[in-house]
């Protein structure tokens, strides 16, 4: 019996949790992805200080008030107690208590007064009369009506009073109660202290503190975040410089700051890392590189096999032994296809710069017979001259093509033209075309979209991969576009050829004095523009054979002559030499003079073996 699945808890509890609003979320999701590393420290720094100052501010605001009071309380308390004991000690040696208190408050100059009641019976109500007051004060009305008993203290913090002038001023009133001894008569004292200055000092402090917290938290926000920043140079230079490799740069490095702290040690994870991909993949391009090489041997055999096997079996295994006819073929283009990528990726492709007639590519392309077959391709082609390997530039355009008419349904067109400073092929056809989303992914090796899986389809993904490799090579770009016909459009801009450019592997500069130069191969000669020379040193020159009367015999190291292990018709004809230079010419050291020596089929010392590891011997010319 199937369980159900357990349900939601939050479900079952009859609550939906509660949750930010959108506003809310959004606004918060949209700060989060605007605010930085440094944003957010200088923000947070900011705060901070701007509560810790706010507190700071208050807490000071606060105290210097009740400091201010407390001081002015004592301050009344010590003149209503220096008044009051001078008025108990009956300096008028009177019993009459309101002489006592002129006498004492007469002349003065603070805020004082004497206060007493004259009705005892507290059945009748009070007679409260000032018997003496400080020259400020006027006689009536009292300062405060507040009592205070024999020997005791009341505090009024403010109240308002008129002086003898007629001003008004907010006054801090301390109350003390004494007694008359000669007659027991209870009396008061009222001491004022005004709050103006009390007032002003608040106000100052007050205006500081809301003045000076906002310039505070804008200085510590500023300083934070430029130290921040400061911080975060080295990640900022770790991140432009992962910016700028590429899969080709993966043996540079990020700085390493000389703190050995957070960013230090991510630096140095950070290169770790990089070696760790550096060293895999130098192993996978290796191995690529490797067994593409290996395999092109055994292909050869098995193609050579097949052609040889065509002629010689029955009719009915003639069709299965061109289908792995088909097959081989198809196999030795994917390893050539690998083994060009492999040198791309190891040491870039370093095509020829010479002038190549680009028009001249493209209207090959008009009747080229192709093994994928579909439409035959329409060309309209300017005269366009640009500068690179003419070879890899074939193999480029007719990638395209290819491509093209493996896709197409029943039109193929391909135009040249001259755009400004570049050269401009359009390869367009009817087909389904290319989702925008994957015209970045299509470039990529052994790509295929889903309309090319089928086997039938061909290819193996690398047709335009390489085509972007070589024209990154001769620094042009590729691109896909919708086409006017309704399927994909593949658009190759190349750079124009300067007009008197040099042409040859290093367009630096002119040959070498001494050196003549050599035609170019004609089209039978590379192979319909297919086969390349992978030397960095470019290419040995095409020389021509000398006439037969001028066949010298094969010597050997020591100059002897060694009779030839061949026979006549498998030798070959020898290659000239260049002529002696006469001792003391200054003439380029990899021109020396020797004599002719005969290629042989086999033989590992030929002067033509295209093999880099086994170098050319050098032969010095025989004793006369």
């Amino acid at each position: 019996m199937a369980r159900d699945p357990d349900p939601d808890p939050a479900a079952g509890s009859g609550a939906a949790p509660e949750r930010p609003s959108g506003l809310v979320r959004g606004l918060r999701d949209r700060l989060r992805a605007r605010l930085g590393v440094r944003t957010t420290t200088a923000l947070a720094a900011a705060l901070t200080v701007g509560v810790v100052l706010l507190v700071a501010g208050a807490i000071l605001v606060l105290g210097l008030n009740a400091l201010l009071r407390m001081q002015l309380v004592n301050a009344a308390d010590q003149q209503a107690t220096q008044l009051g004991d001078r008025v108990a000690a009956n300096f008028a040696d009177t019993e009459d208590v309101k002489r006592n208190a002129i006498q004492a408050t007469g002349k003065r100059s603070d805020l004082v007064e004497v206060v007493t009641d004259y009705n005892r019976d507290p059945d009748r109500p009070p007679d409260v009369q000032n018997i003496g007051s400080s020259d400020p004060l006027p006689e009536y009305p009292l300062m405060t009506d507040v009592r205070a008993a024999p020997d005791e203290v009341e505090v009024v913090h403010s109240t308002w009073i008129t002086l003898d002038d007629g001003k008004h001023e907010e006054v801090l009133v301390v109350v003390k109660g004494y007694e008359f001894p000669p007659t027991g008569q209870p009396y008061w004292v009222l001491a004022a202290q005004p709050l103006d200055f009390l007032h002003r000092a608040v106000d100052t402090v007050l205006a500081m503190v809301l003045v000076g917290i906002p310039v505070l938290v804008v200085l510590v926000g500023g300083f934070t975040y430029f130290f921040a920043g400061r911080a975060l140079r080295p990640v900022e230079a770790m991140r432009a410089r992962v910016a700028r490799m590429s899969d080709r740069d993966l043996g540079t490095r990020v700085p390493v700051p000389p703190a050995r702290d957070e960013v230090g040690r991510l630096a140095e994870t950070m290169n770790q890392m990089l070696g760790r991909l550096e060293n895999a993949q130098t192993t996978q391009r290796r191995f690529v590189a490797d067994a593409s090489h290996e395999l092109r041997s055994p292909l050869a055999t098995i193609a050579s096999g097949l052609e040889l096997l065509a002629g010689s079996v029955a009719e009915a295994d003639a069709s299965t032994v061109r289908t792995l006819r088909g097959e081989a073929s198809r196999l030795d283009r994917l390893v050539d296809g690998l083994l060009l990528l492999a040198r791309s990726d190891e040491r870039g492709l370093q095509p020829r710069r010479e002038d190549v007639d680009l028009d001249e590519i493209v209207e090959a392309e008009r009747g080229r017979p192709s093994d994928v077959g579909g439409v035959a391709p329409e060309v309209r082609a300017e005269p366009v001259r640009v500068s690179g390997d003419r070879a890899q530039l074939v193999r480029a355009v007719r990638n395209l093509v290819d491509n093209a008419r493996r896709h197409a349904a029943s039109r193929v067109l391909v135009t040249l033209r001259a755009e400004g400073p570049d050269a401009v092929v359009d390869v367009a056809d009817d087909g389904p075309g290319v989702p925008p989303a994957d015209r970045d992914r299509v470039f990529e090796r052994f790509v295929r979209l889903d309309e090319a899986r089928a086997r039938s389809d061909g290819g193996a993904g690398l047709g335009l991969a390489i085509v972007r490799e070589i024209v990154a090579a001769h620094h042009g770009s590729v691109e896909v576009r919708d086409s006017p016909l309704g399927g994909a459009l593949f658009r190759l801009r190349l750079p124009l050829a300067e007009a008197g450019g040099a042409t040859g592997a290093d367009p630096s500069g002119p040959p070498p004095t001494g050196v003549a130069e050599t035609p170019e191969p004609s089209a039978a000669e590379i192979g319909d523009a297919e086969l390349r020379d992978d030397r960095p040193t470019g290419p040995l020159p095409v020389l021509a054979p000398p006439p037969r009367d001028q066949e010298t015999a094969p010597v050997t190291h020591d100059g002897h002559i060694r009779p030839s292990p061949l026979p006549p018709e498998q030798e070959t004809a020898p290659v000239p030499r260049p002529s002696p230079v006469p001792r003391g010419t200054r003439t380029d050291e990899r021109v020396r003079p020797a004599t002719s020596v005969p290629i042989r089929l086999g033989d590992a010392r030929s002067p033509a073996d295209v093999n880099p590891t086994a170098p050319i011997p050098v032969v010095r010319p025989p004793a006369r």
